[in-house]
């Protein structure tokens, strides 16, 4: 029981820290829900788009599997959200250093909301580890 109540907690935490990040700014002030998410695949030069077709989708996805996957108690579930939010932050590292000189890009350039995602992506994936089986 108490496990549950800890995986719970973390599973819910890092699903919340997943949708706050695409308020927050990631770099140089622009927020994921200034970043269209099919840029996460072709680069980050397109114009903000709304809040539908942004980066926000692919996190709140990743937060809503999360939540699900609590529910259900899923460790497979928890484990998709963790490696869906997982790639959204990867990808945009990678179309981000592509678009800035990989000279001026640097980790302390990073801003609060990269920091978020990358925090909730972490405590999704070590809430499989403490999730219980189900009991049969």
């Amino acid at each position: 029981m108490a496990r549950w109540v800890v995986a719970s907690l973390m599973g819910v935490a890092g699903a919340a820290a997943l949708v706050l990040s695409a308020f927050q700014p990631w770099y140089q002030g622009r927020t994921a829900r200034d970043v269209p998410a099919l840029d996460l695949f072709t680069g980050l030069e397109g114009p903000p788009g709304s809040i539908a077709a942004s980066m926000f989708l692919p996190l709140a996805v990743a937060a809503g599997i999360a939540v699900l996957a609590l529910l259900v108690r899923s460790k497979v579930l928890m484990t998709l959200a963790g490696v869906a939010g997982l790639t959204t932050c990867v990808l945009w590292v990678v179309q981000q250093g592509r678009d800035v000189a990989p000279v001026a890009f640097g980790f302390t350039d990073l801003e609060r909301g990269l920091w978020n995602a990358a925090g909730g992506v972490l405590l999704v994936l070590l809430t499989v580890a403490v999730l219980p089986s189900r009991g049969r």
